[in-house]
């Protein structure tokens, strides 16, 4: 029993030793992380250094599937079942998740459109943009609409992830339900704590490479996943990285995951949407290593007063 424990301490210590990033936003944990030893040399702490000049970082082993994805997913899941999930476009090539909550807009994570954001007063930056709503697969399908406006959430701090939330609208209004049964908004949570006892589901696009003779299809899938104890989650990121406006969901021993590509997708606990993944491990083929999700009810009252609270792009 001590040596298994050990072991376990072992394994945590060593899994602090990475680096956390999206597609070229470095998120790297202060030198306290590591050991508590804040003059640790970057060798001894094994951490690749990126700079934000690049988009991608070397890692070992090299990226694949298991690196990019929901990883282990329960099953493929139809968008008739889950038709408020949408795909957020980058020069019509899939980039992130979101989630449909009106008639002419989505949820996402705001670090997913980091270059929006930095360039805000451009308008000609959402021209890149488009989302796919409908369908099955991100690539094919459904209809594919285009991108007039980003609303970012007034206190999103880039360094931290804090508030990582933005509403993108398109330029017409959906059909909803009714007639399109692909189609449809969810509702989402106003509580600003998700309990620990119970598990959430969560949406997000399958590997690129085709598996099985499915091509080169991205298709939604879906996988449950437990609600991860807050304060172990501060543990492992850091609390500055991991606030009470989030919350985590992860296995301990099963590996069954979600990856950051996987960024800005809904978690849905009882056909409500109560959270958006912010961040998760680079390597989402290993136990122990819990999504961090924003919860929605914190910034419900936004939502609700949206043209009110926030400044328009422009």
């Amino acid at each position: 029993m001590i040596l298994l424990v050990e072991k376990q301490s072992s394994n945590r210590r060593n899994y602090h030793k990475q680096e956390w990033q999206y597609e070229g936003l470095p998120i790297e944990f202060p030198s306290r992380r590591f050991g508590g030893n804040p003059n640790a040399s970057e060798e001894d702490l094994h951490v690749t250094t990126t700079t934000t000049t690049t988009t991608s970082t070397t890692v070992n082993p090299p990226l694949d599937p298991r690196y990019r994805r929901v990883y282990n997913p329960d099953e493929v899941a139809s968008v008739e079942d889950y038709p408020f999930m949408a795909a957020l476009l980058v020069n019509k090539e899939l980039w992130c998740g979101a989630v449909i909550i009106d008639t002419d807009a989505v949820l996402t994570a705001a670090h997913c459109l980091q270059l929006q954001f930095n360039n805000r007063f451009f308008r000609e930056y959402v021209k890149m943009l488009s989302v796919r709503v409908g369908s099955d697969n991100a690539t094919h399908g459904g209809e594919q609409l285009r991108v007039t406006d980003i609303f970012f959430h007034p206190n999103y701090k880039p360094q931290t992830l804090e508030f990582n939330f933005a509403v993108v609208k398109f330029h017409k209004n959906l059909t909803l339900g009714r007639q399109d049964r692909s189609v449809d908004m969810v509702p989402y949570s106003r509580d600003l704590i998700v309990p620990v006892d119970k598990k959430i589901t969560f949406l997000g696009w399958g590997s690129v490479l085709g598996v099985g003779g499915l091509g080169g299809k991205v298709l939604l899938q879906e996988v449950d996943l437990p609600i991860y104890d807050l304060a172990d989650c501060q543990e492992i990121y850091g609390r500055n990285l991991v606030t009470r406006n989030n919350f985590c969901a992860g296995y301990i021993t099963l590996q069954k995951n979600v990856c950051n590509h996987d960024a800005g997708g809904p978690a849905i606990m009882d056909g409500v949407l109560v959270g958006i993944l912010s961040f998760s491990s680079k390597r989402c083929d290993q136990p122990d290593q819990p999504a961090v999700f924003s919860t929605v009810g914190v910034i419900a009252p936004w939502l609700e007063k949206l043209e009110e609270n926030v400044v328009k792009t422009r």
